[in-house]
């Protein structure tokens, strides 16, 4: 059963310190960043962000059909009984600097929290970051880039990226805006 979202983030913010080693596997980590290096290309030329699913059927490791989301938002299609969830991945779109996106947003860890996988972030800079889902906790995988980087991209707009951070941390960035 699904927790409300505000339990959630009370769980989760509220929740002892998540491990600063999170870390994926590296079998899940190489076919995402492979998918999400493909995906940086049209998130650039499009200004938009594609998601999907990482997922493990009878025949192995595999990827959901992409989603094409929004400016700010993708909601990828729940596959079929048959795949087992492992973790969501997205990309952030193309640079722009008045929205932040070298990071994940506060709702990109609630909605992995909430559908119980992990995430994978592709950012426009080429950072690539791996939520933890049952932790509220990101780590960075690789910095900038890493992926595909925006040519429009400048680095620094952002501010300083931290290597990790936990839910609670990106609550607070994001409500001081």
């Amino acid at each position: 059963m699904l927790l409300p979202i505000t339990l959630l983030v009370m769980a989760v913010a509220l929740s002892p310190d998540a491990p600063a080693n999170a870390q994926p596997n590296p079998d899940d980590l190489a076919l995402v960043k492979e998918e999400l290096a493909r995906l940086q290309y049209l998130s650039f030329a499009t200004e938009r962000e594609y998601c999907g699913y990482l997922g493990e059927t009878r025949d192995g490791l595999t990827v959901t059909p992409v989603v094409r989301g929004g400016h700010d938002g993708c909601t990828p299609v729940l596959p079929d009984s048959e795949m087992r969830l492992i973790a969501s991945f997205h990309t952030h779109g193309a640079y722009d600097p008045d929205v932040p996106a070298e990071f994940p947003t506060a709702q990109d860890l609630l909605s992995d929290a909430q559908e119980g996988v992990d995430g994978y972030v592709a950012t426009p800079g080429g950072r690539l970051w791996f939520i933890d889902g049952a932790a509220g906790h990101a780590v960075q995988i690789c910095g900038l880039n890493c992926l595909p980087q925006d040519p429009d991209f400048n680095a620094g707009d952002d501010g300083v990226i931290l290597q990790s951070y936990r839910l609670r941390d990106l609550l607070r960035m994001e409500n001081s805006h």
